[in-house]
């Protein structure tokens, strides 16, 4: 079956060799946090001699995401100017490197600088896969393509989770074997990606064609920013959540969290359906609204089973939200823009990393309950949604 495509005529059509390595390769952001997170209590164990261990080891899962809020408008700026291929090829395999390096090093700060190494591959890799999904293919063919990567990572992420324990239980640092998936996604993208006709420019040529849409990306920057710090709020206390009700035993919480997270896919099928028949502004409200009913549900909730339900609600507005903000953006710029726009747009996103929980803590700790935190984000989710709602056509809308 051949696959739409925005390339030009007599150019390369891409087809579902470039969308599937597309969507693992969407993946290996997420995997960058998810992989550690089962390897730091014996990382720590490691270097209990080493001063500051019990610090910097959580923080070598967060640093990635924070250099990818730093450098992802620099990146941006550099793939419009210079490509695609080239630029994501030297990313992906500097993230292969940089990311199974750990296993054959033995201190800590060079473990701790290959992990800095890591979050700047994976920015480029961010930023580029992305305006890839818009360069390859032409919006039906999109839209599906990006489902699947919503479709891939809660399955990704459950494995590459039961694989990093089973690692980490043989080897201290095995867990960052892992990476070498990057490895095998790299060769993929040597063997099938070629540069875009849109962005095939030689270097110093910025090619615009049309004034960057300033307006337009600060408006889809701040209402991602709203989206993604409420989208944070159960990834990362949802555990605290639970706990707040009575769920204490961790492999119980496990498998609570397990059956939730089943909502990330429904989810993001249902983004696949409702935008081809709603505009983008009930789209997005109607994510706003279903994640802030969830995340206030569970705040509201008194019992494990009513905090379950909540969960799966709030799950399934997440799965609909990364899905939803993608192909959105994708639809607003340029072929020309697309490295810068989605540049800034992926440092919003990240930036609700350290932000929301900021937030949450803040609320948490004036109230006196996790609890208080999740109804108050929960609600103002749904006041925003209510807003969006309402302005309607105010924001950007795809040029058709």
């Amino acid at each position: 079956m051949t696959e739409a495509s925005t390339v030009s005529p007599g150019a390369h059509v891409a087809g579902w060799r470039q969308g599937v390595t597309l969507a693992f390769a969407g993946f290996l952001p997420i995997l960058s946090i998810l992989s550690l997170a089962p390897a730091i209590p014996t990382i720590i164990s490691h270097f209990k001699n080493v001063p500051n261990a019990a610090f910097l080891v959580p923080l070598m899962a967060t640093t990635p995401g924070l250099m990818v809020a730093l450098l992802a408008p620099f990146a941006g700026v550099i793939v419009d100017r210079y490509g695609r291929r080239i630029p994501l090829l030297w990313a992906t395999f500097a993230y292969a490197f940089s990311g199974t390096a750990p296993f054959f090093l033995t201190d800590l700060p060079t473990i701790f600088a290959s992990r800095l190494a890591v979050g700047v591959s994976e920015t480029f890799i961010l930023v580029i896969v992305n305006a890839l999904f818009a360069d390859y293919f032409a919006e039906n063919r999109r839209r599906n393509w990006i489902t699947v990567q919503g479709l891939l990572g809660p399955a990704l992420g459950a494995g590459s989770l039961a694989l990093s324990g089973w690692l980490s239980s043989v080897y201290w640092n095995g867990v960052f074997l892992v990476y070498g998936l990057a490895f095998i996604i790299f060769l993929a993208m040597f063997a099938w990606f070629f540069e875009p006709a849109a962005a095939d420019r030689g270097p110093g040529q910025v090619g615009t064609s049309t004034p960057f849409p300033w307006k337009t990306v600060a408006a889809y920057c701040g209402v991602t920013l709203i989206m993604s710090i409420l989208y944070y709020v159960f990834l990362v206390n949802g555990g605290l959540a639970f706990e707040a009700v009575g769920t204490i035993s961790a492999t119980r919480l496990g498998v609570i969290m397990g059956l939730v997270s089943l909502g990330v896919p429904a989810g993001a099928l249902m983004f696949n359906l409702l935008s081809r028949r709603w505009s983008i502004d009930r789209v997005i409200g109607l994510v706003l609204m279903i994640v802030g009913a969830g995340t206030a549900g569970m705040g509201f909730a008194r019992s494990e089973a009513t905090m379950a339900a909540a969960a799966v609600l709030q799950e399934l507005g997440a799965g609909m939200t990364v899905t939803g903000l993608i192909f959105w953006v994708s639809r607003l710029l340029a072929p020309e823009h697309r490295g810068r726009g989605f540049g800034l747009w992926t440092s919003a996103f990240f930036i609700a990393q350290f932000i929301s929980p900021a937030i949450v803590g803040t609320i948490s700790a004036r109230s006196g309950s996790i609890l208080h935190a999740f109804a108050a984000m929960g609600v103002l989710g749904m006041v925003f949604a209510v807003v969006i709602l309402l302005v309607g056509k105010r924001i950007p809308q795809p040029v058709a």
